[in-house]
């Protein structure tokens, strides 16, 4: 619905919404559906010119901040959220628009998101709008229809809010959800407005919904504004101000920072100039960058080439009423470091296979809840405070990514470390006390009771289980093979043992053992000589 304060433009794109409304109830050809193109491009100029609008009061309002943030931040912040509220809202009817492309053409989802209403075919169509918006129920409470308006009169709801009791009957929010009045079939809204409607229509009721939507937006965030009274600020001291986005700057990235006067006129942008000013001869020395200046604003951006501490200084100047150039200057600096990524192996700086590797990852002055930490080849394992797990899945190099979630918004990449994989050191077979050779009584071999695969001095907890192994042995001139499969000794070994002499060698040979790696390795033989 038009309200007072809309342009004569918006009030004749609305005129002309409801004249092809009510031409789509005369069955009219398929120009007359061709003329919606020409109503939803004009929706889309006005919701264009509504975005402008409201960054010109979101600028505003940032400006209001800087000068007297006690007093603005609290309506700064409701500004924000109802920023954010709209900025959900006409998200959620753009996919539901392309939604509606998609099926009604038959196209893929990637497709519908590039194409024009006026290369669409089927205009006319108007089955698979009806069953998305309005489903198998009579009151559309069963299709898209209904959820969109419970999201309408949810966010009426939140920017209503926002708008003191007392003024409500004068600032309304432009979002009508209402069953139409004087209707002799009892439609609601959602069958009113969705249902029978052929494609362009629906789409271009959707679009004056964003239009509605951007309205109400800019409506609520003006009157936040002028309740802090902009306009009326009142300033006691002028100077000149430098608000740079971060001090610190990884080396290669770019230094931004905001330089304005905090007292200034909307109509006349000051010049700044930034270079090396001296305040005792109030010249430069050499000649300085005259920089660009937005709504009183200036834009400083500077590559960065090398390490450490910059400086930098500069003046603003302004032009008073009576013609007379004021000079105010300012300084400032910035840190420019490398990247500094921190990703720490835990035990000898290696990743084993097929084991858990605990390794570190931080960055300095960045939280480690604003880290997302990424491996290739491996499984990663978060275990909270900056502390994973990873388990290498194949042999190679294990690449650790790390992103950044910065204050403004900007998700950043801090780096990626290289980890070798490196397969876990073969194992020693182990009988008793006995490592590779040593002696053994009968008696002493008779209680055996497995043949063992032993990481010896290795830091890492790891298990290995022997798979099979070969017992040889000498007696009476006659030599013995026992073969096993397993790890037991079992009772035919131990009675072999036992018929042995004394300084009789038996030999473990071809010993197969697996690794929590998966991988089956062959370890030493291991020798006994008999006591």
């Amino acid at each position: 619905m038009a309200s007072a304060k809309d342009t004569p433009r918006q009030k004749m794109i609305g005129m002309m919404y409801l004249v092809l409304t009510a031409l789509l109830a005369l069955n009219v050809s398929k120009d007359i559906l061709d003329a919606f193109i020409v109503v939803d491009k004009g929706l889309e100029t006005t919701n264009s010119n509504f975005t402008d609008r409201n960054d010109a009061l979101y600028s505003l309002f940032d400006l209001a901040k800087s000068v007297d943030p006690v007093k603005v931040t609290p309506n700064w912040k409701s500004a924000q959220v109802v920023k954010k509220e709209s900025a959900s809202l006409i998200d959620y009817i753009d996919k539901l628009q392309k939604q509606l492309i998609a099926k009604t053409e038959g196209i893929d989802q990637s497709i519908a998101d590039t194409i024009q209403m006026s290369n669409i075919e089927s205009k006319e169509n108007y089955d698979t709008p009806t069953n998305i918006l309005i489903g198998n129920s009579e009151d559309g409470s069963a299709g898209a229809s209904r959820e969109l308006k419970n999201k309408l009169n949810d966010f009426k709801s939140k920017l209503t809010n926002y708008i003191l009791p007392q003024d409500r009957t004068k600032v309304k929010v432009g979002i009508n959800t209402e069953d139409p009045k004087h209707n002799s079939e009892n439609e609601n809204w959602e069958v009113y407005n969705f249902y029978n409607r052929p494609l362009v229509a629906t789409l271009t009721i959707l679009s004056k919904i964003k239009n509605d939507i951007k309205n109400a937006e800019a409506t609520t965030v003006d009157y936040l504004l002028k309740l802090v009274e902009v306009g009326n600020l009142k300033f006691d001291t002028v100077a000149a101000k430098v608000i740079p986005q971060s001090n610190y700057v990884m080396l290669g990235e770019e230094y931004k920072a905001d330089i304005f006067l905090a007292a200034f006129n909307k109509t006349k942008n000051p010049e700044i100039n930034v270079g090396d000013y001296n305040e005792a001869s109030k010249t430069f020395n050499g000649t300085p960058n005259i920089i660009t200046v937005e709504r009183g604003m200036g834009k400083y951006n500077v590559n960065t080439k090398k390490e450490g501490i910059v400086d930098y200084s500069g003046t603003v100047k302004v032009v008073a009423p009576d013609g007379k150039e004021i000079v105010f200057p300012f300084k400032s600096e910035y840190i420019v470091a490398k990247p500094a990524l921190t990703v720490a192996a835990e035990s000898m700086n290696l990743v084993y296979r097929g084991l858990e590797n605990p390794i570190s990852v931080s960055v300095p002055g960045i939280p480690n809840e604003k880290l997302t930490v990424s491996a290739s080849n491996a499984i990663l394992i978060n275990k909270g405070n900056g502390k994973y797990i990873v388990k290498p899945i194949a042999d190679g190099e294990v690449k650790v990514n790390v992103f950044a979630d910065l204050e403004n918004g900007e998700k950043r990449n801090m780096g990626i470390q290289i980890l070798r994989v490196k397969r876990i050191p073969k194992p020693e077979a182990k009988i008793g006390n006995i490592i590779n050779e040593g002696k053994m009584s009968k008696s002493e071999f008779d209680v055996q009771s497995i043949i063992q695969a032993y990481y010896l001095n290795f830091g890492f907890q790891a298990n290995c289980f022997v798979k099979s192994f070969d017992m040889s042995y000498e007696t009476n001139g006659v030599i013995g093979t026992v073969s096993v499969k397993g790890n037991n000794i079992n009772d035919e070994l131990k009675k072999v043992y036992r018929q042995l002499r004394k300084n009789s060698r038996v030999y473990f040979e071809n010993i197969k053992a697996t690794g929590p790696d998966g991988l089956e390795v062959s370890l030493s033989p291991l020798t006994i000589k008999v006591k």
